[in-house]
């Protein structure tokens, strides 16, 4: 975590390869593309004195691609008729979490379980718009703590000792993150709305 920047890197394939990811600041407008080619220099510049660590990774870096991270609100409505969005089509996020392809599938769990025995007691369209009931405080949440993440990964904070009380506190937000039952929540709401008709 740097001033106005962070960088990132975790293995892949039992460690035979390393994924880094460097988060860096511009004023260049950047395509929507996951394989727009970069400029190595360019980004081995970005992070000249930092951690040897780092700097000897990007040494090593040969080609790298570029993209553009553009936070964007939730849709107003998911749900029209028989229609419903889900994951980034509904409530895109930062990826400073890790959580847009998490809510998408916890997004496809609640469907599956609203959608259930439908049409029975519930309309499809009922069914839906109860996943949008649902969901919305959810994906808002963590839509909202992705953001966040962002300012404390790049020290945008007055008090970096605040910053710091933050990520050292951060095991309740985990929590919250990974032992989110949706599929217990959903089936509550199925019985609930049962039990009221």
């Amino acid at each position: 975590m740097g001033d106005g920047k962070h960088f990132m890197v975790f293995p892949l394939r039992r460690g035979e390869l390393l994924n880094y990811v460097g988060f860096v600041p511009t004023t260049n407008e950047t395509a929507e593309s996951w394989s727009a080619v970069g400029d190595r220099d360019e980004l081995a510049a970005s992070f000249s004195g930092w951690d040897t660590r780092v700097t000897r990774l990007l040494d090593e870096v040969q080609t790298c691609f570029w993209w553009g991270l553009y936070d964007r609100k939730p849709l107003d409505r998911w749900v029209n008729g028989h229609l419903a969005l889900l994951g980034d089509a509904a409530h895109p996020m930062l990826p400073h979490l890790g959580q847009g392809a998490n809510q998408a599938i916890e997004d496809g769990m609640a469907l599956a379980v609203l959608l259930e025995g439908c049409p029975g007691n519930f309309s499809v369209q009922e069914a839906l718009a109860r996943y949008e009931t649902l969901r919305r405080p959810r994906t808002a949440m963590v839509q909202a703590e992705a953001r966040k993440n962002g300012l404390r990964y790049d020290s945008k904070y007055a008090d970096l000792g605040e910053r710091d009380r933050e990520i050292a506190n951060s095991a309740l937000l985990r929590k919250d993150l990974y032992d989110y039952a949706v599929e217990q929540r959903a089936n509550e709401m199925r019985r609930q709305d049962s039990v009221a008709t």
